[in-house]
């Protein structure tokens, strides 16, 4: 008869056995189902409003950095629109289903997604088929879904399995089902470097919805921008032409079709300057 010391100890050291067999096994949910709780928390459909402090980190700027505010608007499932405004430019950007479309100084200076502007994807789509297509856009391998840690949190891992850094991929944090990371490559090429995108510091706005106090920005390990929340507001009285992209190419002119050039080149000069500048801080 086995004493009954080592009786508990083989039961022990089984059970043991047991728990880390189980846990290298564990059930990760499919992306369609981590996204589905994810968008969850955001709150219900509708407009919101955000005001951010964007500071941009850039050696090739006076003093390396600049500072300006952005006014958010997302209008769930699938419309976004943002607005600058600095001194001597005014900026416009908008995205929905009919495309995207950027303004700066009442022209019409690209109609293309800035890349920056990628880290509303996961708030705004607020539709699982419209963010899992978004996501494939951007790289992500949706078929692929790992368990990862990231600055002590534990996360669902969509788009590579961890710890590979190579990849497209998105951080779900698990048990909040928040956000916390997105990589994605530098204008979409297969052979660009990966830009990171950091949700950090979440704070409850209201009983619905979570958004983070700073999203950060790094490439090629260094932080090139940071978004900070100052205010919000749920559903605004926003006109539905702000968000019309077939509305806003027939008000505004392609920069190259421009009316009558300014009289002097020294106008000229400052004028594609600041459009200058300005197009290089949202590159």
């Amino acid at each position: 008869m086995i004493p009954r010391r080592r009786l508990l100890i083989n039961l022990l050291c089984a059970c043991l056995v047991l728990g880390v067999t189980m846990t290298g096994y564990a059930y990760i949910p499919p992306a369609e189902q981590i996204l589905g709780y994810m968008i969850k928390q955001f709150g219900p459909d509708g407009t919101f409003k955000v005001l951010q402090k964007t500071i941009i980190y850039d050696p090739s700027l006076e003093g390396g950095i600049r500072e300006l505010d952005e006014t958010l608007y997302y209008r769930y499932p699938d419309q976004f629109r943002c607005e600058v405004n600095t001194p001597g430019v005014e900026q416009v950007r908008v995205v929905g289903p009919g495309g995207a479309i950027s303004v700066t100084n009442g022209k019409i200076v690209a109609e293309s997604e800035n890349a920056f502007d990628h880290f509303k994807d996961l708030f705004l789509y607020r539709d699982v088929g419209l963010l899992l297509n978004r996501l494939s856009q951007t790289g992500v391998n949706l078929d692929v879904v790992s368990l990862g840690r990231h600055k002590n949190a534990v996360a669902y891992v969509i788009g590579a399995n961890y710890p590979d850094k190579s990849l497209p991929q998105v951080w779900v944090e698990d048990g909040t089902f928040r956000p916390i990371r997105y990589v994605l490559r530098d204008g979409g090429f297969n052979d660009a470097g990966l830009t990171e995108i950091e949700y950090a510091d979440y704070t409850l706005l209201d009983e619905d919805r979570w958004y983070p106090s700073r999203i950060l920005f790094y490439t090629d390990g260094r932080l090139a921008r940071m978004y900070v929340l100052k205010t919000h507001a749920v559903n605004p009285d926003v006109p539905d032409q702000l968000f019309d992209i077939a509305y806003l190419r027939t008000v505004y002119e392609p920069i190259a079709s421009t009316q009558p050039a300014p009289s002097t080149a020294s106008d000229l000069d400052e004028v594609s300057k600041a459009i200058r500048d300005f197009g290089k801080t949202f590159e």
